[in-house]
Formats: C-alpha cells, structure tokens, sequence
C-alpha cells in the first residue's frame, strides 16, 4: 500500500495529508517563487533593463541600508519598499546581490570604534584633561564619541543626517538624527545612496493652516526612485572602465576655486580632462562629453568648426552658457550693475542646432534669498533676507528623466531659451521657471534697491519660460556649406571624413553657467548649488549627475526616474473631523458582530439541544 492510500485510511491520515501538501508547497514556493504585480504603475516589478544588468553581475555586491530599529510608518513603509525591491533584484542576480539591515551604530566596526575613543582619550590625558574623571561622572560621554565619529565618517562617504519628528503624545513631538542611507560595497570601491533623494512635497496643516513637509507623499518620491537609485549605483560600482568626460578651456572657462565641487562631483564616476581648445586641432572621438562651462571670451570660426566637427562625429556636448555679463559681485562695490550682452558669437551655432539663447533675464517670485542691510538701530546694521529674484529657483519640467522628480535647482542671473523647429531633432525642457516670473530685455540696470519693495506680483504672468533644454536627434552641420576644400580635407585625415550630419547624438543646452559652479570664502568652498542666505543645497549637482549620466551612461537606466508610484492616501482635514465617528464605526462594530454572533449561536444550540448554552449537558 503506497503512502497516501495508508494516510486516507488511517483514523488522522487525510490531517496528516493535508500538512504534508503544505509543507510541500511552501517549500517549492521558496525555490520557485511566483509573484503577481497587479499595482496599475507596476510599483514591485523590476524594468527589463535592471532584470539584464543584474544577471551580469560577476562580482559580488553587498548592500548595508541603515535603517534597522524603530521608525514611524511613513519610515517603515520606505524599508519595506526597500527590502522589497532588493529581494527582488537579490533573485534577478543569481543571488551574487547580498544585503542587509543595520543600525547607524553597528555599520562601523565596534573594534575600529574603540581604537578612536582609546587614541582621542589618551590626547586629551597628555593635554591635563581629567577624562577619567569625566567618564566616571558621564556616562554616556564615550556611547555620544561613538555616534559622533559614525556620523562623521557616514558624512565623509556623503551621507548626511536627517532630522525626524517622532511623535510621542498627541501634542509632544521629540526630534531624532537618522541616515536613511545604503551603502553599496564591490571590492574596495563604496557608493553611498540616498534613500530620500526625490522632491519634498509640502501640504497644509488642516488645523494650524501652517505649511509643512508631506512625509507620505515625500517618501512614495522617494519610493520611486529606489530601482534607479539601487539600479544606478550596481552600475556604476562595476564598471571597468570610467568614460571621459573634457572641461573645455581657451575662452574664459572659470578654473579657480569656483570649480572646486565640479572636479569633486566628476572624479568618482568619470576620467576629467582639461582640453584646451586653441592648443588642439581636433577634439577626439573618445571623449564622452565635452563641458562647455560659462566661457566669457568670444569663439572664433576655428574654434566652432572644432566644436561642430565633434557633434557630426556623433560626440555629445553639455552647454552652460551666460549670454550676458551679469554677477552679483558687481553689487558688492556699487548699488547697481549693468547686464550686458557678452556677443559669445556662438548664436548661429546653437541655432542650427535648435535653440536661441534669448538676450533677456528672468525674474521670478520663487528665487533665493539675500542677505541685505534695510536700516540701523542703535547704530547696528538690520540685516534681512529679501528675495532676490534674479536668482530663480528653477523647476523640474517633469517630461525627462534627467530631471524627473527633481528638486529645485538654483540659477543666478538666467536667461530664457526658444526652441526652433527641426524634424530631426527632438527637444526636452529640463527645468524652466515658475508660474510667476516675468524677463526684462536687456542691456538692462540690476540694483539693489529693486529689493526694498515688493513688486506687484501681478507682473509676474509669464509661465515656465524654458532655462535648460535637451536636444536629441541628428544634427546639421554648420559649416555643410562654407568649409573650404583644405579644411574639409584636414578633418578626413584627423577623423576619417568631414560629415555634415551627425549620428544620432545629444546635446544639453542650459542657459546660465553657474549652475554647476560654486561660491566660496578665503577659507573653504561652499557645495554646488548651496544657498548662503537659506544655509541649504539644492539638486544643481543632481541635475549635473543625471545629465553627464544621460550623455555617456546607460540611458536605460536613468529613465527608470520616470517610474511613478500613486499615493493613496485619506483626506487629513476630514480625517481630523470625523475622527470619533471613525474609530466608533471601527471598533464598536466589530464588537457589536461579535456579540451578536455568540447570541446567534447560542440560540441555534439551545434550538438544536433543547438546553440552554449556560448550562451543562
């Protein structure tokens, strides 16, 4: 007699039977998992693109995530998302993708941790400084060194803290540090990735009417960026070989302390040359992209033909240009500054490539701040923060990847862009102003007593003027027509012919070269897009990342920036009206079932036995 005969005849043969199934299914369920995905934006299904990366994986890669311990939910539904979508990519990679959760205090070795507090104590014992003293008295001196040299070593990779309320009464909120962070390991190389990189949402407080960060909607942001995120870092951390990308020098390019957080911001990912253009005759095939960063010095026909002959062989440029000479320095000397044109000569240029540089400025009501002196009291300076609104806070456009979900990125002294219509090429807008701004035709008087007043906000009508686009397609030559025989015999030599046509290729124009430059003191640089009035960075070095990544990466990637995850979330303000009448329904009608099911049954017994349920049979 087989198995399953004896066990359907035995007296607890078929219980048995039913958990020798179950045990057999849970355990094919584990070598052979079946996972639906029936979200509408397919929000736990990896792209086909990631699924083909993470099979070619051949070293190991291990992944640390910083987000062990107690959170509140909002936190807890990004590390499920997390874990989620890692488990997933753990499988896609034949398992040669390993992570983990850790604490913030666990992910430095205890043993590197202790050697630091012992060499800081035995400085401060040589110093005269009674430390074991204050160790008796403080306990808790050496556990804050630990997480203070955590929390510096996390900020050397990148990582900066996060500040989290945590609600502890209705009407007690306390504050908490967290880094919630990954940290991607191959070998000896370590990318840190930010787990909520994405747009910050605001809403309204349906009680106070005070404007306040969204967390749910900032974090389904930041949701939708973790298969880029994770997707993006894999692929960085295996390559082989870094692509070149040129710093354009030879007409006025800045190469000071302003390019500090430039170079910085390249080296990890990319071989940065500087390529002098009037001391080369040709600029090689084998660059990646070429950076063309505020150049203030107008461009010779020569100079042109090298840059135009680059794109026809199918090279990709990222433009970041002033049009006009305008710097707020001026203002430091004197009340007021002229905005004039800096005649570049590059108009005929990027025109036939499809884009017009306008001569104009762009003001707009969301800008930076500045610090500025409006009065004296007891012969002290009153020092505010007026908007400068000469400094736009330009906005993702929401149609490229590139800048998909992105925040803010602050321009200074920018101007519009026009698109010309070309078949062959497609343009993107990238980031443009707000809904409220307006320009001003120039040559055109900046002073600072435009920010005493308030401007009538009524003449800010003009939406979305266009400050940085993406040119994609094959472009025309500008010279098809007017390069002579010698030249065009010079470029066959250098690059095997002369084309009046490019491959398919891109190019990024972006209307004001500061973007991706920084401001700096005698004694240190400030980081890439920070604000000196608001003590904070915006997404310029976000926005340089995803371009130069777009130019030369794997564009397959950067779209998964378009995924999208819904938020489906309840109304707040009705959520906070009807709150009693809610959690009566929601627990009183459960225990009203529940009562009503026991006398149900108890009628039915007494029915079915003749006796009441309260007495025994």
């Amino acid at each position: 007699m087989n198995i399953i005969g004896f066990l359907t005849k035995y007296k607890y043969g078929k219980g048995w039977l039913i958990l020798l199934l179950l045990i057999l299914v849970n355990g094919l369920a584990n070598y052979f998992p079946l996972r639906l995905d029936l979200t509408a934006e397919k929000r736990y299904s990896l792209s086909s693109a990631t699924r083909t990366m993470l099979g070619n994986i051949e070293e190991p890669i291990s992944i640390d995530i910083l987000l062990k311990g107690d959170f509140p939910a909002v936190f807890n539904k990004l590390k499920n998302s997390t874990a989620d979508l890692l488990e997933e990519m753990q499988r896609s990679s034949n398992h040669r993708l390993r992570f983990q959760f850790v604490h913030v205090n666990e992910w430095m070795p205890d043993a590197e941790q202790e050697s630091l507090f012992k060499t800081y104590t035995d400085s401060l014992r040589q110093l005269g400084i009674p430390i074991d003293s204050i160790l008796q008295t403080s306990p808790g001196f050496k556990e804050e060194f630990k997480q203070g040299v955590v929390a510096d070593r996390l900020k050397q990779l990148g990582i900066m803290p996060y500040n989290l309320q945590v609600q502890q009464k209705e009407d007690e909120k306390t504050q908490r540090i967290i880094f919630p962070s990954a940290i991607v390991h191959c070998k000896d190389r370590i990318i840190p990735i930010d787990l909520l990189s994405g747009k910050t949402e605001y809403a309204r407080d349906p009680l106070s009417g005070r404007l306040q960060i969204d967390e749910a909607k900032s974090i389904a942001n930041a949701e939708a960026l973790l298969e880029f995120q994770f997707a993006n870092a894999i692929h960085k951390i295996q390559k082989k070989e870094k692509p070149t990308v040129a710093y354009l020098i030879g007409n006025g390019e800045p190469q000071g302390p302003e390019t500090f957080e430039l170079v910085q911001a390249l080296e990890p990912d990319y071989r940065l040359s500087i390529f002098d253009l009037n001391k080369n005759n040709i600029i090689p095939k084998e660059i990646g992209a070429l950076l063309i960063v505020k150049p203030s010095i107008p461009f010779s026909d020569s100079a042109k033909l090298k840059i135009d002959q680059y794109i026809m062989q199918g090279g990709k440029t990222f433009w970041m240009l002033d049009m006009l000479h305008a710097e707020k320095d001026s203002l430091a000397l004197q009340a007021q500054t002229l905005a004039y044109d800096r005649n570049l000569q590059l108009d005929d240029l990027l025109f036939k490539y499809g884009v017009r540089i306008n001569r104009d400025l762009i003001q707009d009501l969301q800008c930076d701040l500045s610090k500025m002196v409006v009065g004296y009291a007891g012969g002290q300076p009153q020092i505010v923060d007026v908007p400068f609104n000469y400094y736009p806070l330009l906005q993702s456009a929401g149609e490229h990847a590139i800048t998909r979900n992105l925040e803010p990125v602050l321009s200074q002294f920018v101007n519009s862009i026009d698109t010309i219509q070309n078949k062959e090429v497609r343009k993107y807008i990238l980031l443009h102003s707000s809904a409220n701004s307006k320009t001003i035709s120039t040559p055109a008087i900046i002073s600072l007593n435009e920010l005493k007043t308030i401007e009538n906000p009524a003449l800010y009508n003009l939406k979305y003027k266009p400050a940085a686009v993406l040119l994609e397609g094959k472009f025309s030559s500008l010279y098809a027509n007017r390069a002579p025989g010698s030249t065009r015999d010079f470029f066959r030599q250098q690059y095997g012919s002369f084309q009046t046509q490019s491959p398919k290729t891109a190019q990024i124009v972006a209307a004001d070269g500061d973007l991706v430059l920084n401001s700096y003191t005698s004694r240190e640089p400030f980081p890439m897009g920070y604000s000196r009035a608001q003590e904070k960075s915006f997404a310029n070095k976000t926005f340089l990342e995803n371009s130069l990544e777009y130019l030369t990466g794997n564009a397959d990637i950067i779209a998964l920036r378009n995924k999208e995850i819904t938020v489906r979330l309840l109304n707040p303000q009705k959520l906070a009206e009807e709150k009693i009448y809610w959690q009566t329904i929601l627990i009183g009608l459960p225990l009203l079932l529940v009562v009503f099911g026991w006398l149900a049954f108890s009628v039915w017994r007494k029915k079915a036995f003749g006796s009441s349920c309260w007495t025994k049979n």
